[in-house]
């Protein structure tokens, strides 16, 4: 890669701003009762799971979690694998069943692989809330996310399907073929294209597996084999930045023409700001991932209190939420050049 892209990639991170699952669940593993932080201490002590350390949404979200931990008077280990790797993270987690936390908030890297130990933590009393991308098929207690995957998807798919104009071939970038929000979210756009742009083609799905070098290689790939690509959406952080780069960097080579081929997708708005003034991305997909953490740390609290988790239910610093059956909503933002510059994250 060459060292103006490694400059402008460093610790973009993939970050799969991604969102929700089926409104099924679990009621909280404590049965309600108020439960105790680590190795049995006064100090309530919850464990926040990203998909991996080091992209720029996930540094946002650590923010928002230590935030809440200040607030709320409880303590917050925020960690997670350096790479988006399922296996590493299961063993995190056991790691702080044997410490015996109060509460895990896990955003699964593989929504089925998680299922074991989300059931050995129901069977030790500890609360496990998932954010960002779900394990709907576990003992999870609730989820928290913007908005339904499909919501999200159909926003997504319907930006993209206006700016090339109902039709031509459209590309997806993920974060990893195995996580639920992923796949629910690109589920929805194809159904999306399907119902209201039968001319839009998906001619493939790509992964990056959070590593922010395979998504730039991934975005070459694309332009060079599918020369009449028209769109690319992008379901995770590091894909639209990614994407941006490789389109602006041929359109300055002349192999592309300006605006032809499209981008969107999900993004921290710092990380894509160059981009949306330069009309590379003209429309970016988000929330604040600092609030989506907050807001996982409260719920984690309210359960281990045993208090009730209500629909409208106001959250410090947050506002309110909807909560619908197990599920968490903050609410979805838009990103263009009139409002990128509002954005401290």
């Amino acid at each position: 890669m060459k060292k103006l892209t490694l400059t402008l990639l460093t610790g973009v991170l993939a970050l799969n701003l991604a969102a929700c699952g089926s409104t099924s669940g679990n009621q909280p593993g404590n049965g309600g009762k108020p439960s105790q932080g680590a190795s049995g201490s006064d100090t309530r002590t919850y464990f926040i799971n990203p998909k991996s350390i080091g992209p720029a949404y996930w540094a946002a979200a650590e923010k928002g979690a230590k935030k809440a931990a200040a607030d709320l008077k409880v303590e917050v280990l925020f960690n997670a694998p350096t790479e988006a790797d399922s296996s590493k993270q299961i063993n995190m987690i056991q790691d702080m069943l044997t410490r015996k936390v109060s509460g895990i908030g896990v955003s699964p890297n593989d929504a089925k692989a998680v299922g074991p130990v989300f059931k050995k933590a129901k069977g030790q009393g500890v609360n496990i809330v998932t954010w960002d991308s779900d394990a709907p098929d576990t003992d999870r207690q609730y989820y928290v996310a913007p908005a339904t995957d499909q919501e999200v998807g159909e926003l997504l798919a319907k930006t993209i399907g206006e700016e090339i104009g109902g039709k031509g071939q459209v590309a997806f970038m993920v974060a990893g073929l195995g996580s639920q929000n992923q796949i629910a979210k690109s589920n929805a756009a194809k159904a999306y294209f399907a119902a209201n742009y039968p001319d839009i083609e998906v001619v493939t799905t790509v992964a990056s597996d959070d590593d922010q070098q395979k998504a730039y290689a991934n975005a070459q790939n694309l332009l060079q084999t599918y020369p009449d690509l028209r769109g690319i959406i992008g379901f995770a952080g590091g894909e639209p930045p990614a994407a941006a780069e490789v389109v602006e960097q041929a359109v300055k080579a002349g192999t592309l023409e300006k605006n032809q081929v499209a981008i969107t997708g999900i993004a921290v708005p710092s990380v894509v700001k160059n981009y949306i003034k330069n009309g590379t991305i003209k429309t970016d997909i988000i929330w604040d991932p600092g609030k989506l953490a907050y807001v996982t740390v409260y719920i984690l609290d309210q359960l281990a209190q045993g208090k009730e988790i209500k629909d409208g239910m106001e959250i410090p610093t947050v506002g309110t939420v909807k909560v619908d059956g197990q599920n968490v909503f903050i609410g979805t933002l838009q990103v263009t050049n009139e409002n990128v510059d509002s954005f401290d994250f």
